[in-house]
Order: C-alpha cells, then sequence, then structure tokens
C-alpha cells in the first residue's frame, strides 16, 4: 500500500503493465536503458520458468523478491506516470517491449540479479557465475 497525497494505491491493484513499469522505475531507474530492459526480462523469465507463478502480478509481488515493493523501500514516485520524465518513459518503453515481446531477452534468460556494490552479494549467487553483467546489475540463469 502506497500513500499517494490523499489516494491510497495498492499495489495489487494495478494492471501488469503498470506494476512492471513501476518495477523497472524502482529497481533500475538509474540504469541504461538496456539494464532497465534485463530487469524486465527477469521477471518474464520467472513467469516462463514453472517454479514460479505464471502471472506477472504474482511473480512481481512476491515477498522480498524485488525490494523496490518492500514496504521500507517502496517509493509513491515510481507509481507516476509522468510522460515530462525521460526515465520513466525509458522505464515505460523497457516495460511495454518486454510485456509484448517486442524487445528479446537481453539477459540469456536470467532469473535472479543483483546489483553489483551488493557487499557481499546474495547468499543465492554464492557459487553462480552470472551470465551478463549490465550497468549495475549482475544477472543470473539459476
Amino acid at each position: 500500500m502506497v500513500h499517494e497525497g490523499e489516494f491510497v494505491v495498492e499495489l495489487k491493484d494495478l494492471d501488469d503493465m503498470d506494476l512492471l513499469t513501476a518495477l523497472v522505475m524502482g529497481e533500475a531507474e538509474g540504469e541504461p536503458i538496456l539494464g532497465k530492459i534485463a530487469v524486465a526480462w527477469v521477471v518474464k523469465n520467472r513467469i516462463k520458468d514453472k517454479r514460479w507463478p505464471d502471472m506477472w502480478q504474482e511473480v512481481m509481488l512476491q515477498p522480498k523478491q524485488f525490494s523496490c515493493f518492500n514496504s521500507t523501500l517502496l517509493r509513491a514516485d515510481i507509481l507516476k506516470h509522468d510522460w515530462r520524465n525521460p526515465v520513466w518513459k525509458e522505464c515505460k518503453y523497457a516495460a511495454f517491449g518486454v510485456y509484448t515481446h517486442y524487445i528479446r531477452d537481453v539477459t540469456n534468460g536470467a532469473n535472479h540479479y543483483h546489483a553489483t556494490w551488493l557487499k557481499p552479494p546474495p547468499r543465492w549467487a554464492e557459487g553462480h557465475d552470472p551470465v551478463i553483467t549490465i550497468g549495475g546489475h549482475r544477472f543470473y540463469k539459476l
């Protein structure tokens, strides 16, 4: 739940595209466009994997999976539609392109990622080599 002025926004009430755009904004707003696309592809790759739900929203809102949706880190600004903001437009483009399969998978099937600055890396990454590093994220296919 996010308080946006006098409005309360429930993440589960957002459609898949708005939620994916918010996720890309929250996870990769400072990344190059390829990094934004890669983050969106991690969600899609999870949907295609039998270990995760096959619904966009269910994958994105799983607890402790995408830090931008953790209640202590959730920012109302990632939910705003701001066509004047070039960063938001890039995030929307990345989300739309991946959602519609207009943009190919740049991650080689990655279903996990973490920030390169994270020291130590997450426990799940131990013993695994990233398939690609884009911007400030390392992507893994586990």
